[in-house]
C-alpha cells in the first residue's frame, strides 16, 4: 500500500514510518514536514492512504484535509494528534481515523483494520454486472461470483424474469411457460416454491436484485445491477454514424458481443429476442467489413469476416468478402480456399451450387492470377 504521511515533527514522521513497517507492508510515498504544494504532490504520487498532522505550524490541519477530500474524496485521511479534542473535528469530516501522539504499534494496527474493512465494504457495494451473452453469468469487481441455483428450474424462471426486468410479469404467464402441464393447484405450488428459492438466492448471493409481488403478478428490480444485453443494445442504438473518427466505437461494439443471448441455455422463449441480436450484429459487423475494405485496413476486415464466418458459417457474405480482401492483399492461396469452402458449404448444407456472378468472377479472376 502506497502511504504519504505529513506532520511538521520529524521525529514524529520517523517514528510513524518505522512502526508502519513493523507492522506490514507499505511503501512511504512522500514524508513531508510542510503541507506547501501537498495537492500537487498527492496528484503525482497518488497514495492510497494519507496520515496528516492535525496542526502543521500555523496550517489547520482539518481544513487542509477538507479542501484535499473536495478533490480526492477518495482517499483515506488519518489525522496524528497530541489531544483527544480533535477527534470530533476529524469525524465529522469523515476522516477514516484519528490517532494520538506517541503513537502505538497496536493502536496502529487497529487503524490499517478499519482502512481494510472499509475497502471490503466499497467493494461489497459496488454493482454487479449479470451477463446473459452466451450464458448467465454473475461478476463483481472483475470476479466471478459463485452463484449456485438449487434447480435448474428456479434459474431458468429467474432468466425468464431478467428478460423481463422492472416489468411485471402475470403468475398464470409464468405457470402457462413453466408448469403448463400440471394442475392448476400443483402449478401455483411449483411457482410459489421456485419464487421462495429464486429469493433465498437473491439474500444469499445477490442482495442487491429484489423481487416483488402485487397484483397477481411479480417483478424484478435490478437496483444498480447492469445487464451486458442491455448495455450492447443501448449503446448500439446510440452510435453515430460510421465514420473514420467513430470505426473504433463500432468495433468495440462488434467485440463486446461475447455470444448468442442465452445460447448456452437453449431457453425455447430466448430465441426470438436471441435472433433480434444476431442480426443486429451481423447486419452491423456487414457495414464495418465493407467500410474496412473501402479504407484500405485489410488485417482488421480479415479478422472481422473469419469472425462472421465461423460465428454464421452458413451464410455466403463472408466466403465472398474473404475472396475479395484476401485478392486485395494479395495471397491468391486463400482467395481459392475460400471459394472452395464457400462451395462444399454450399452443396453441403443447400445442395447449390455458387451463383452464376461469383462464378463468372472466380473463373476471370484465376485466369489472371494462377496461370502456370
Amino acid at each position: 500500500m502506497k502511504v504519504m504521511l505529513v506532520d511538521d515533527e520529524p521525529l514524529a514522521l520517523q517514528f510513524l514510518e518505522t512502526q508502519l513497517h513493523n507492522i506490514g507492508d507499505f511503501t512511504i510515498v512522500g514524508a513531508y514536514q510542510t503541507s506547501r504544494g501537498l495537492m500537487d504532490r498527492i496528484k503525482e504520487k497518488k497514495p492510497e492512504l494519507l496520515f496528516l498532522d492535525i496542526k502543521i505550524g500555523s496550517v489547520n490541519g482539518v481544513e487542509l484535509a477538507a479542501t484535499i477530500q473536495e478533490e480526492q474524496p477518495n482517499l483515506p485521511i488519518v489525522f496524528v494528534t497530541g489531544f483527544h479534542e480533535y477527534a470530533v473535528q476529524a469525524f465529522e469530516l469523515n476522516a477514516l481515523d484519528y490517532i494520538v501522539k506517541p503513537i502505538q504499534k497496536e493502536r496502529l494496527r487497529k487503524t490499517i483494520q478499519r482502512l481494510d474493512t472499509e475497502v471490503q465494504k466499497k467493494a461489497s457495494d459496488t454493482p454487479i454486472r449479470i451477463n446473459c451473452m452466451p450464458t448467465l453469468q454473475f461478476f463483481q469487481n472483475g470476479e466471478t461470483l459463485p452463484v449456485q441455483w438449487r434447480t435448474s428450474k428456479a434459474k431458468e424462471v429467474f432468466c425468464y424474469l431478467l428478460h423481463h426486468a422492472e416489468k411485471p410479469v402475470r403468475k398464470d404467464v409464468l405457470i402457462e411457460e413453466f408448469w403448463e402441464e400440471k394442475e392448476p393447484e400443483k402449478a401455483f405450488t411449483q411457482l410459489y416454491s421456485t419464487i421462495y428459492v429464486i429469493r433465498k438466492t437473491f439474500s444469499g448471493s445477490l442482495p442487491s436484485l429484489s423481487l416483488s409481488s402485487a397484483n397477481q403478478c411479480y417483478q424484478l428490480h435490478l437496483g444498480d445491477a447492469e445487464v451486458d444485453v442491455m448495455e450492447w443494445s443501448n449503446n448500439l442504438k446510440q452510435l453515430p454514424a460510421l465514420s473514420e473518427h467513430t470505426l473504433s466505437s463500432y468495433q468495440g461494439l462488434l467485440r463486446e458481443y461475447k455470444g448468442d443471448y442465452f445460447s448456452a441455455e437453449a431457453y425455447i422463449w430466448a430465441e426470438s429476442e436471441q435472433r433480434q441480436l444476431k442480426e443486429s450484429w451481423y447486419k452491423t459487423a456487414i457495414q464495418v467489413g465493407l467500410f474496412l475494405e473501402a479504407q484500405n485496413l485489410v488485417e482488421d476486415a480479415i479478422s472481422l469476416y473469419l469472425r462472421m464466418q465461423t460465428d454464421y458459417p452458413y451464410i455466403s457474405h463472408s466466403y465472398i468478402r474473404l475472396m475479395h480482401v484476401y485478392d486485395m492483399a494479395g495471397v491468391s492461396s486463400q482467395v481459392v480456399h475460400q471459394y472452395e469452402r464457400l462451395k462444399q458449404m454450399l452443396e453441403e448444407e443447400f445442395d447449390i451450387g455458387p451463383e452464376a456472378e461469383l462464378v463468372d468472377w472466380y473463373e476471370m479472376w484465376r485466369e489472371q492470377h494462377m496461370q502456370a
